[in-house]
């Protein structure tokens, strides 16, 4: 199939209402407006050939797609590179939705995340634990109980489940980058529990809580990472207790009072690409798997969980031995400083030097014995295989995968 446009057929056909508006004034669009329109014609054509010049040009297309090609845009790429398990995240995304259909096209990024084998349901029971002292304390319990963890260390636990946490962001640009592909619709929204039941939440109603939400911690001294993880510190009780009273009051936008318990964002994610299109997104962002995605689709798939698992692994391993290096680095720069000699004298009859220096740290003495005794880096790696164990149905499973 063959195809010729004058300059005002492609604007016509392929131009935004910007460039229209422009080549309707000028008779003529400018050398970046004309580049941004061959890109999308060669998205529809195989073969793009422009001949003459200046409003006289014209375009020969030839060759139609069946599928339209995907326009690679490295700008949405922009911070993801240093992630190792980036690629095989993407396959996995990319082949689920080719070959599975959920039964909810409306979750949160958590149970998307377990949908799609990017995490364990035991790493989605200890992230949902950040927001109920129960289930925490059923993560506490079965960590001391293996020996992984000892009572005054458990913020390394608070620690490796903002590390895991991390994948719910990398999945959230996985998703849009695929939306700007074209591959899938991919958008957000809110859900609240109230006594009658689950309800949704307007857009605008959702900004005014949130702001509220923001103010209030202000108001308390908290942040995230408070809520999370120090849920028994007074002004976490006192910023929650005055929480539960401002939800329960928001209304919706008829004025009525929705009596809202707590709330959720879920994500709806819906593919509208045929199998050719999957194939074509693959071929232009993933073009190192392509081959073995034809050949053997069963084995590739295979492949690329067990290569994002073993990458996934060694990212968040690098994250934690750079941590360890800058806990050392800071114990060795802390300086015990003293008003006077004679201060000094009275309280060394008192202290010895690593009483001092642990009076000095801000950081759980348990913790820190784990660092000086190069025991960190050992102990977050066995939470990452107790977590990254599929079945754990009981305690002797455990122990035969960490031991």
């Amino acid at each position: 199939m063959e195809q010729l446009l004058t300059l005002a057929d492609l604007v016509e056909e392929y131009g935004t209402n910007v460039q229209k508006q422009s080549f309707e004034k000028k008779g003529n669009i400018n050398r970046r407006s004309f580049d941004s329109i061959i890109k999308k014609v060669e998205q529809t054509w195989e073969s793009v050939i422009i001949e003459g010049r200046g409003s006289k040009r014209i375009i020969k297309c030839i060759g139609k797609r069946e599928v339209e090609a995907i326009k690679k845009d490295g700008r949405v790429r922009s911070g993801r590179q240093q992630i190792e398990h980036r690629i095989p995240m993407d396959i996995i995304v990319a082949t689920y939705l080719e070959f599975n259909m959920t039964e909810r096209a409306s979750m949160s990024l958590g149970k998307w995340a377990v949908e799609l084998g990017l995490i364990t349901p035991l790493e989605y029971d200890l992230l949902r634990s950040r927001h109920n002292s129960k289930m925490r304390k059923k993560h506490i319990d079965m960590v001391v109980g293996y020996g992984i963890l000892e009572e005054d260390q458990l913020k390394v636990l608070d620690e490796f489940t903002q590390y895991c946490l991390g994948i719910y962001g990398q999945l959230a640009k996985s998703l849009e980058h695929m939306k700007k592909c074209g591959i899938i619709v991919f958008y957000e929204q809110w859900k609240g529990y109230a006594e009658n039941g689950k309800l949704d939440i307007n857009p605008e109603v959702m900004k005014g809580i949130l702001k509220e939400r923001k103010n209030l911690m202000k108001k308390h001294g908290v942040v995230e990472f408070n809520l999370s993880a120090h849920q028994n510190a007074r002004k976490v009780k006192s910023f929650n207790s005055e929480w539960k009273e401002v939800l329960a009051k928001v209304k919706d936008e008829s004025g009525n009072i929705l009596g809202i318990k707590y709330y959720w964002k879920e994500y709806v994610v819906i593919s509208k690409a045929t199998s050719k299109a999957i194939q074509l997104y693959l071929e232009t962002y993933c073009a190192d798997a392509l081959e073995s995605y034809f050949n053997k689709k069963d084995l590739f798939i295979c492949e690329s969980e067990a290569d994002y698992l073993l990458k996934r692994r060694a990212n968040i391993m690098k994250k934690i031995e750079k941590r360890h290096r800058q806990k050392l680095q800071e114990y060795k720069q802390q300086k015990i400083n003293f008003s006077t000699e004679e201060e000094e004298k009275l309280i060394r009859l008192f202290y010895t030097q690593q009483e001092l220096e642990d009076i000095l740290t801000v950081y759980d003495l348990g913790i820190k014995r784990l660092h000086l005794q190069n025991l960190y880096v050992e102990r977050m790696t066995k939470l990452f295989d107790l977590y990254n164990i599929k079945d754990y149905k009981n305690k002797n499973h455990f122990k035969e995968a960490l031991y």
